[in-house]
């Protein structure tokens, strides 16, 4: 493969009260769990590469898990906060989905490793997260969209909705995969057109045989 296309991160999940030494730790940690595996980066691995010892690790975090499971919340909740804004500032289905498309290609384009992360490491984290957490979810936000789309005629009722969104969020997450490994060129979002276009024909009433 070749190597990753390169993008310019927004790092949301960092806080503003995060001290110097927190903030140099998370963003190592997370390139390091994206570029090489969460089971494979040590804590010896990313107190190097933000340039601190072991003991300054864990004055902030008890454990490599601790710190796994911090920024796995946090870039999720900025994932879904992206998403949630944009699917409230649109109104239709079309313009729901094309809201939904190019939000997360663009939290793609500009924070990468927090999305990839995220997709990557939901299975570990997500029956561990904290409630407020799991109750942002995203599953749910693009089921209800999905639900939008059948009320309005624009969604077969010959699929189910859960397999429309487990579809959808396939899709979009393995194109998510793909450009990272530089499968696709240039900025994520210049793909939502297509995009959009193949997430409609998994789910358009039209052209559906009996």
């Amino acid at each position: 493969m070749r190597e990753p296309s390169a993008a310019g991160p927004r790092l949301r999940y960092l806080r503003a009260d995060d001290a110097a030494g927190k903030r140099d730790i998370l963003t190592a940690a997370l390139h390091l769990f994206v570029r090489d595996g969460l089971c494979e980066t040590t804590i010896r691995d990313i107190a190097k590469s933000a340039g601190y010892s072991n003991p300054v690790l864990f004055k902030h975090f008890d454990s490599k898990d601790h710190l796994a499971r911090h920024l796995f919340e946090q870039c999720y909740l900025g994932l879904f906060a992206d998403i949630d804004r944009a699917l409230a500032g649109e109104s239709g289905f079309r313009a729901e989905l094309r809201a939904l498309i190019e939000s997360y290609l663009r939290a793609l384009d500009e924070d990468r490793d927090a999305v990839l992360f995220v997709q990557d490491n939901l299975r570990h984290f997500w029956p561990r997260v904290a409630p407020h957490v799991r109750s942002s979810s995203i599953v749910g936000r693009v089921h209800a969209l999905l639900e939008r789309g059948r009320s309005a005629k624009q969604v077969t009722d010959r699929l189910s909705l859960d397999l429309l969104t487990v579809g959808w969020l396939g899709i979009l997450q393995q194109f998510g995969r793909a450009w990272y490994f530089g499968d696709f060129t240039g900025k994520a979002v210049r793909h939502r057109e297509q995009l959009e276009e193949l997430l409609m024909r998994m789910a358009e009433t039209r052209g559906r045989q009996s």
